[in-house]
């Protein structure tokens, strides 16, 4: 028996300035402002999340957005994928200050309870309902095309017909201290946010297919990646090149010299970098029904020198 195609049937992704719509989305040109998002989860979510952490509505707003937007009500065995490279950065920080020295020793039962970095898939599956498998998947810049593939392997494989796959990290201040955590350059700003796919076999009203998450060799990306777009890509459909925050512009001109046809979305001047921005980048290019058209292709390494490349074929723009 063959395996199953995989389809997006609606996607959602939240920026560091509480934008969750293309029209909403401005560009970066320094690290933004701390969030307040309070108002923003009792508007998305319907209820106030009293004791959730910062991170955990990143999740919550973007994943109950993208279940909003699917039109119907997901079944209860929707598996949740959930990617994240820092994960409960400001909790973490929180209890550490309250359990050494100089802090008091004790550590507060809801910031002890919030730093733990699998929280914000407990929660995107108690709102969702759902009763199935849930994974969250840290591999830094990498965290959430593992979490996807995870999903979209365990979907053609028919472990699952739906699957809520998601990417979400928050930032931290002051920026040296954060930049602690994740090695930036000093005209990169730092961002923050969340993106969520619903992925389903069914492809009726869906809004693009998943092609592949691969792997390539650093040594042959020049040959590599113009092979794997000319295996995805369907007679002359349009390209769009959306690059990782790890790439450099060097990097780019080279990807681009390679296959000369292609549109770059340079998506993270709205976001800004995370580890998980990956997310937010693919979310925001499917999440407007006239928006991105043809095949989606998303490109990135990490720190080691190692490639990433996520193929997505929209079916509405």
């Amino acid at each position: 028996m063959g395996k199953s195609r995989v389809y997006v049937h609606s996607a959602a992704a939240l920026g560091p300035t509480g934008d969750m719509r293309r029209t909403e989305r401005v560009s970066l040109a320094a690290d933004p402002p701390p969030l307040e998002l309070k108002e923003l989860v009792k508007q998305v979510v319907g209820v106030p999340l009293r004791q959730a952490s910062h991170f955990v509505e990143l999740a919550a707003i973007a994943s109950q957005l993208c279940l909003k937007r699917l039109g119907v009500p997901a079944p209860e065995d929707t598996a949740v994928y959930v990617g994240t490279g820092l994960a409960e950065v400001r909790k973490t920080h929180a209890l550490f200050q309250q359990v050494m020295p100089p802090g008091p020793g004790m550590a507060s039962p809801f910031d002890f309870i919030n730093a733990a970095n699998n929280m914000a898939a407990f929660y995107v599956a108690k709102l969702g309902n759902f009763r199935a498998r849930n994974l969250t998947v840290s591999q830094e810049e990498f965290s959430f095309e593992w979490a996807l593939q995870l999903a979209w392997e365990d979907l053609r494989a028919g472990d699952y017909r739906q699957a809520l796959a998601g990417g979400v990290d928050e930032n931290s201040q002051p920026r040296a201290q954060h930049l602690r955590r994740m090695a930036l350059r000093d005209d990169q700003v730092i961002g923050e946010g969340a993106g969520f796919l619903f992925l389903s076999v069914e492809p009726e009203r869906a809004r693009a297919e998943i092609l592949g998450v691969r792997h390539l060799d650093a040594q042959t990306i020049g040959i590599e990646l113009p092979r794997q777009l000319a295996d995805w890509r369907q007679d002359r459909e349009p390209v769009t090149l959306l690059p990782g925050f790890r790439l450099s512009a060097d990097e780019i001109k080279h990807l681009i010299h390679t296959s000369p046809d292609i549109d770059v979305q340079p998506y993270l001047q709205h976001c800004g970098c995370f580890h998980t921005a990956t997310a937010f980048g693919l979310a925001a290019a499917l999440d407007d029904p006239a928006g991105t058209s043809g095949l989606v292709v998303h490109v990135n390494r990490n720190r080691a020198g190692q490639w990433m490349i996520v193929g997505i074929r929209s079916l509405t723009g």
